[in-house]
């Protein structure tokens, strides 16, 4: 053997060796295996969330037990075991499916609609507050979770929220790139100051605060434009 080249391992030279020795038709094999079990695996979970959703829309709250979500989605206890470890996690499992599926998308395709920097920024705002104009049963039971989740599990709220904060960052830095936005503050820093200002008011109006304390959009998006620092005009539609 040359010197100065280090001699394999015989336990490396037996694993690669077997590795190779692998037919082309076992991998495949294998390999469609595991596509199948990973597909099955997404089916059983998407169904177990899907149910979940159906359930908080009749009840417009939390008040349903994990058999009851095993017993509606017509599979077993240990197979809802194998995929959430608990109905906490199961609820932060809808959260995130619902603000990735559906509250950030729509947001998204309301920001497109304007090519103001600024505009973008109201119009995320505003699209938001529409969303809760008429709150149904799952936005109910969601807010009311939202701070539970927030206690005990603020890691998965983070991540839950992740596509629609990732959104305002970016509108925020176009914004300040487009010289409409002046602050001492990073986006990012300004992107979650204000994710968590409009998300406080949404929550208000979803758990149907006093009438007389409401906010309008109007209001909300004034008193957020001189938060963020909106220079010249600040984001008047045409």
């Amino acid at each position: 053997m040359p010197r100065g080249k280090a001699k394999p391992s015989s336990t490396e030279t037996a694993a690669e060796r077997e590795d190779e020795e692998i037919p082309e038709w076992k991998r495949q094999s294998v390999e469609r295996s595991l596509t199948a079990a990973r597909a099955r695996a997404q089916q059983r979970s998407d169904r177990f969330v899907a149910t979940t959703i159906e359930l908080m829309g009749e009840k417009g709250s939390l008040d349903f037990t994990v058999q009851d979500v095993v017993d509606r989605s017509h599979m077993s206890i240990r197979t809802f075991y194998n995929y959430f470890a608990s109905k906490d996690d199961l609820l932060a499992a809808v959260y995130q499916t619902i603000v990735s599926r559906e509250v950030t998308p729509r947001l998204r395709t309301a920001c497109e609609r304007q090519t103001d920097p600024v505009l973008r920024i109201r119009a995320y705002i505003e699209e938001l507050y529409e969303l809760t104009s008429t709150p149904s049963p799952v936005a109910y039971s969601l807010t009311t979770f939202h701070n539970r989740l927030a206690e005990i599990r603020p890691a998965d709220l983070d991540h839950a929220f992740r596509p629609q904060v990732d959104l305002i960052i970016e509108l925020v830095r176009d914004a300040m790139a487009a010289k409409r936005l002046r602050s001492p503050l990073e986006p990012e820093k300004v992107a979650r100051l204000l994710h968590h200002t409009v998300l406080a008011i949404v929550h208000t109006r979803v758990l149907g605060a006093d009438p007389k304390a409401a906010v309008t959009a109007e209001e909300l998006w004034l008193f957020c434009a001189h938060g963020i620092g909106v220079q010249g005009e600040s984001g008047e539609k045409a």
